[in-house]
């Protein structure tokens, strides 16, 4: 019988799994390196997933190869074409790392904005399913409908159960598929329950919107996740790792180290956290805090990214006004994110935001910009009984008084 213990949206901790994880780096090893784009902007726009993707090196620091792929996202919603278009792109993208994973190789995915949510649903999809191994009699569709089906016994889960309340496609998946683990996602303002505005999923239907498993489960060994303070478009509300706890369930394991799980607040709109805007200064600070979190897991890059000190101080791309050609704005507040919030309930448990800081080149503008006043921020100061101005570097968004690198 099953153990009664909580469930969690992000899987953070999860239940024991007594699978061993293929993924240490071995002499021979590689990296695989998944670029997932995917914003509101025209198709060959400079985001942060392309810049990074431009900045990846053939080969690390040892000399061990760096395989790259790319993607530009999903183009548009029409009715359930995102839903479609989204199946389709993480299944693309599992594809690729079928063909070229080797046990001991190292997997790292990144995305922005739509392709933020496909990174993470990638990443869901693994952590559910494992990896299939070349050639096996289980094909990806088949497995990808098992993941649509949110069903508990994962590939890691299985060996647990006794082997006659087993399926047959449980067999053929513990026989053809491997559990592997994710050394990092990385993304850059994940938006909206599918990755887009909520005005668009109009025809989608819930159960297509219900499987795709965004949160960071167990076999994710770091994420990271970059968010925008001053955007201000209600339907672009972020989608920030959280835990979820059942009513009734016992409490929390404590989270885990923001070492390997880091939620940062950045100066900027969706597309200054990650990239697209012409001439953007403020998506270097985002870009680079990326790329230093992968580069200390061992992705080499070809240049470190040149910095000239005031980037914290370009300009912030007023999306709220300027979208639909500001006839948003006309029947639309503007909404200002929540930072560090209580937990929250409802009829699922307890919901509890993992690990935000706020990076320090936010409180450099504070200080070097007497304009820069954003209501978010402001709240979040008199509540936790601190000056913004008084802050000189990166900090812990529930905890002020303690620093993060």
């Amino acid at each position: 019988m099953k153990q009664a213990t909580p469930e969690f949206d992000v899987r953070i901790f999860g239940k024991v799994e007594v699978v061993e994880i293929s993924g240490l780096p071995l002499a021979s090893s590689k990296k695989l390196a998944l670029f997932l784009d995917g914003t509101w902007n025209a198709v060959g726009t400079n985001t942060n997933v392309w810049r990074l993707r431009s900045l990846c090196a053939d080969k690390d620091t040892e000399g061990r190869q760096q395989l790259r792929y790319y993607d530009t996202g999903v183009n548009g919603v029409i009715g359930g074409g995102w839903g479609k278009g989204l199946t389709e792109k993480v299944q693309e993208a599992y594809n690729w790392l079928v063909d070229n994973y080797e046990d001991g190789d190292q997997i790292f995915i990144f995305g922005f904005s739509r392709g933020a949510h496909t990174a993470r649903s990638l990443a869901g999809f693994i952590s559910i399913c494992g990896l299939l191994k070349p050639g096996g009699a289980l094909g990806v569709n088949q497995l990808y409908d098992r993941y649509r089906n949110d069903d508990d016994r994962t590939i890691y889960k299985l060996p647990t159960f006794d082997a006659q309340t087993m399926t047959l496609e449980e067999r053929w998946m513990l026989k053809y598929s491997r559990p592997v683990a994710i050394e990092m996602v990385g993304v850059w303002d994940t938006v909206g329950a599918l990755g887009v505005p909520a005005f668009s999923l109009a025809g989608i239907s819930s159960s297509t919107l219900k499987f795709h498993h965004t949160g960071l489960r167990k076999p994710v060994r770091h994420g990271f996740h970059a968010l925008a303070i001053d955007e201000h478009r209600a339907k672009f509300a972020p989608t920030p790792w959280t835990i979820r706890t059942k009513t009734g369930a016992p409490a929390a394991s404590p989270m885990r180290a923001v070492e390997s799980v880091e939620q940062r607040w950045f100066v900027g709109a969706h597309a200054n956290v990650g990239g697209g805007c012409f001439n953007d200064t403020l998506a270097q600070i985002p870009l680079r805090w990326i790329m230093e979190k992968a580069a200390n897991l061992g992705l080499a890059f070809r240049n470190e990214l040149e910095m000239g000190g005031d980037e914290h101080l370009g300009a912030i791309s007023d999306s709220y006004k300027e979208f639909l050609r500001g006839t948003y704005s006309w029947v639309k507040k503007r909404d200002y994110r929540p930072i560090a919030p209580e937990p929250f309930g409802d009829s699922t448990g307890t919901h509890t935001r993992v690990n935000e800081t706020i990076d320090g080149s936010v409180f450099a503008r504070w200080r070097d910009d007497s304009k820069y006043r954003p209501p978010n921020l402001a709240e979040w100061g008199k509540r936790k009984g601190v000056n913004p101005a008084d802050i000189q570097s990166s900090i812990r968004a529930n905890s002020p008084d303690i620093a993060a690198q």
